[in-house]
């Protein structure tokens, strides 16, 4: 009923998509594919504060802050999450956890700065530190009276809810994250380059972060592509040298189509043609340079003094970690040994998941189940 009524809703505001000749009687959960635009009701922006460090000695205030997009479904529901989206992904990341997490729950979606309507500092390396992004979240938070939520990060997202559960616990009482191990602030700081020695995977890191005006042109030229070249399925799989490369992104799969005869990157199946419409809609509003804040190394190094300051290494409320064991980016399991994670969590609990890097969207059901479980676990925290 939940959908139902939402997009009951939305179809009475006027919006038309391509799912408009949906008769009311198939509006029902499973009777169709999940359709972004008619959520855009649930849209909603907010000035949040952010700074100026394009000197680092001198931060300011940037005026009037940056107009943030999120999205706010069920509000009247008791408990709520927060689900912070990755690279390159967008809100429309979590449609299946939309689906099935916002009958029940509180549902807080950011569209993170610089993607999609969310505005972007000027400054991009050094005014988007992981503190910034989990600011963002809060005065979102605060737009919408919510006092506390599960953060659920994927990706990126997930270093931010990350960070989230570290610095202010009293905002988020429980994290549940997919792949990306926590990293607790332990000298030494390991920049990017350090990284891609340990995961020669972590190579296109050093690109995004050292070249982004070059890596903007190449994949702003064919933006489709580049949100296919990382929305695969184990099944899919993408070419073995895929993210090593440090002077571009594309090019092993540019390779790949020639060697095959192909003009464009074979869609996996893990998201349907309206949803990946979207998705390159989104996308061409800001293009992609604005969206590579999180691998610029001020950006880094600058989270990581934070939480050296503030000298609270260990997350002490519940924790979880979903691991792909298929996943091209990294061996997530060895990578927490490596990174000593299990060390800084002591109410941390783990579960492996047989995807690549996306598995709420690859395996939704599985992936739906782990997390409900859990949170029933956690409940009295939250």
């Amino acid at each position: 009923m939940f959908v139902k009524s939402l997009l009951l809703g939305a179809l009475s505001l006027g919006i038309t998509t391509a799912a408009s000749q949906t008769t009311v009687d198939s509006l029902t959960i499973g009777a169709l594919d999940f359709n972004p635009y008619l959520y855009q009701p649930f849209k909603q922006y907010v000035k949040c504060p952010a700074t100026d460090r394009s000197d680092p000695a001198n931060p300011k205030p940037i005026p009037g802050g940056l107009k943030l997009a999120y999205l706010d479904i069920n509000p009247l529901a008791k408990k709520t999450l927060v689900l912070v989206h990755g690279w390159p992904s967008l809100w429309t990341t979590y449609r299946e956890q939309i689906k099935f997490f916002g009958k029940d729950y509180r549902l807080i979606i950011p569209e993170n700065r610089g993607f999609g309507d969310s505005e972007h500092p000027v400054n991009l390396n050094g005014s988007n530190t992981f503190n910034d992004f989990v600011g963002d979240v809060t005065c979102m938070m605060d737009h919408s009276k919510v006092t506390k939520g599960v953060c659920v990060g994927n990706d990126f997202g997930a270093q931010v809810c990350w960070e989230a559960g570290r610095s202010r616990p009293d905002r988020f009482p429980a994290v549940f994250n997919v792949g990306t191990p926590y990293v607790a602030p332990v000298a030494p700081f390991l920049p990017s380059s350090a990284l891609a020695i340990v995961n020669p995977h972590f190579s296109y890191q050093i690109y995004l972060g050292d070249h982004p005006d070059l890596a903007a042109t190449e994949m702003n030229a064919d933006i489709r592509k580049s949100i296919r070249s990382c929305a695969q399925t184990a099944k899919s799989g993408v070419p073995a040298d895929f993210l090593v490369s440090t002077t571009s992104f594309l090019g092993p799969w540019n390779a790949y189509l020639a060697a095959n005869n192909l003009t464009q990157i074979p869609a996996s199946g893990i998201m349907s043609q309206v949803v990946e419409d979207y998705m390159v809609y989104s996308y061409s509003k800001q293009g992609f340079y604005n969206t590579y804040n999180g691998y610029q190394y001020l950006n880094r190094k600058t989270t990581f003094d934070f939480g050296v300051a503030q000298g609270n290494l260990t997350i002490p409320q519940p924790t979880f970690t979903l691991r792909p064991t298929a996943d091209p980016v990294a061996d997530w399991i060895a990578l927490a040994v490596r990174v000593r994670e299990a060390d800084y969590l002591p109410m941390h609990q783990t579960a492996e998941i047989a995807t690549s890097h996306w598995p709420h969207e690859e395996k939704p059901d599985e992936f739906n189940k782990i997390l409900s479980d859990w949170l029933i676990s956690v409940k009295t925290y939250f």
